[in-house]
């Protein structure tokens, strides 16, 4: 599924994936690209991966300035030259979303890593909390795609960190919602 994508940006995540085993680095893929492999596919301008602090540091010492160049003012994103895309680096156990709101879901482990449709990331459940506790609302149009995609219910809600429950069941009835819309109006 992820591999058969074409263009600059499944090109540079690709490419950068094969450089950390290259190196043996651990990491983890979210965002966009982890959308994917949980079955809703959707456009995307970069990447984002997550390291630890300690790979991050020797992914600087080693690779920027040779392969990857660093984004002026932003720590942590890079830019591949080759493919002219840009790539997130994101810290292993830092606070995810919004840090008003969110003082407990953290940024995925390498550890917590899973081969999903040939992409290593992260597990549904934790898909959709990285989403939630962002508290955007593209986000949480991800998140009602991906009720709709993977036939999740109101009970799948318990799966989830309980900081996030009642946004996930906000998605689910806006899919209801929706889906009651496009019944009514013939559309599918």
């Amino acid at each position: 599924m992820f591999h058969k994508d074409a263009g600059p940006v499944p090109e540079t995540l690709r490419r950068l994936m094969a450089m950390l085993q290259k190196e043996n680095i651990e990491f983890v893929v979210i965002g966009a690209f982890a959308l994917g492999a949980h079955q809703y596919r959707r456009a995307t301008e970069d990447a984002d991966i997550c390291l630890r602090a300690a790979d991050i540091e020797r992914f600087r010492r080693e690779l920027v300035g040779t392969v990857y160049q660093r984004v002026e003012g932003r720590q942590r994103r890079f830019y591949d030259p080759d493919t002219q895309v840009t790539f997130d680096l994101l810290i292993s156990g830092e606070l995810a979303g919004h840090r008003g709101r969110n003082q407990t879901i953290r940024f995925p482990d390498p550890s917590e890593a899973t081969v999903v449709g040939g992409l290593t990331t992260v597990s549904l459940e934790r898909l959709i909390e990285l989403k939630l506790v962002t508290w955007r609302i593209r986000d949480m149009a991800d998140v009602i795609e991906l009720i709709r995609r993977n036939n999740l219910t109101e009970e799948f809600a318990d799966r989830l960190h309980p900081l996030v429950r009642t946004p996930y069941l906000e998605c689910y009835d806006h899919k209801l919602e929706e889906d009651r819309q496009d019944e009514e109006y013939g559309e599918h």
